[in-house]
């Protein structure tokens, strides 16, 4: 089928890798209003509807908040419902379009959620696959990573495995759903070095980790996911806007979408 936005050799290399890193996927006009957006986001907590949800993480020693996020927000779960914005930054036509490239011309939202690395940051899930939090009928499922901040190898990065989509799923520790060290080829993950405007997609099968915050400033990231209206949801996604259809045989539905 005709690609509504990437290039052949973008879904030729998600296809083959798992991921994809859309450099300036916002100019940066665009992502300095997301950022102000996104400071209100986690400044103003209290006038936010209740189903928003947050998170937040004590300051390790060593490590003060920096003023973009002040009150060290974390996480967030369904920061659609946040306002008009937040509404229009999961739907824009160009995200859709890339996510109907990718995964098919059937297009629903699956979730929306915030993940911060305040300074001092250290992920404690390791190597894992989104695929055994979000079970649907058939894994054709990804998410759209949008970085406010730059990021790289211990500062905040994504690092993932290429290629790891194409092996189905991956044993995991009991009681977890973290990839036991033994199953991790050495040496093959990369890291996904990325500038503020810069989307990464990931595929729910790939194999990937958040990289730790060794720095004084805060790494910032917006994360939408989508899926085929093919995929069934098996786990009970009680999430903002879960299913919303987005596209239908390559054609955006959204009315907000034909309006920008």
């Amino acid at each position: 089928m005709s690609l509504l936005i990437l290039q052949s050799e973008q879904k030729k290399f998600f296809d083959d890798n798992g991921y994809l890193l859309l450099k300036g996927f916002y100019n940066p006009e665009e992502t300095q209003e997301m950022r102000r957006q996104f400071h209100e986001l986690v400044t103003d907590t209290d006038s936010r509807p209740k189903n928003v949800k947050y998170s937040f993480m004590d300051a390790p020693e060593g490590y003060a908040p920096d003023e973009f996020n002040p009150r060290n927000v974390a996480g967030m779960m369904d920061q659609t419902l946040a306002g008009d914005y937040w509404f229009d930054q999961f739907t824009d036509p160009r995200i859709v379009s890339a996510m109907v490239d990718l995964l098919g011309r059937n297009l629903d939202f699956h979730n929306g959620k915030i993940r911060n690395k305040p300074p001092g940051f250290v992920c404690d899930q390791s190597w894992h696959q989104d695929w055994p939090y979000e079970r649907h009928s058939k894994p054709e499922l990804a998410a759209a990573i949008t970085y406010l901040d730059a990021t790289d190898f211990e500062a905040g990065a994504t690092e993932a495995l290429p290629g790891s989509h194409l092996k189905g799923e991956y044993p995991t520790i009991e009681q977890s759903h973290t990839i036991p060290d033994e199953h991790m080829p050495d040496n093959e993950h990369i890291v996904l070095a990325a500038e503020p405007g810069d989307v990464a997609i990931i595929h729910v099968l790939t194999v990937h980790r958040a990289g730790h915050n060794y720095t004084p400033l805060g790494r910032n990231a917006i994360i939408n996911e989508y899926k085929t209206a093919e995929a069934i949801d098996q786990w009970g996604n009680p999430c903002a806007f879960a299913g919303l259809p987005l596209a239908r045989n390559g054609q955006l539905l959204m009315p907000r979408v034909h309006q920008i």
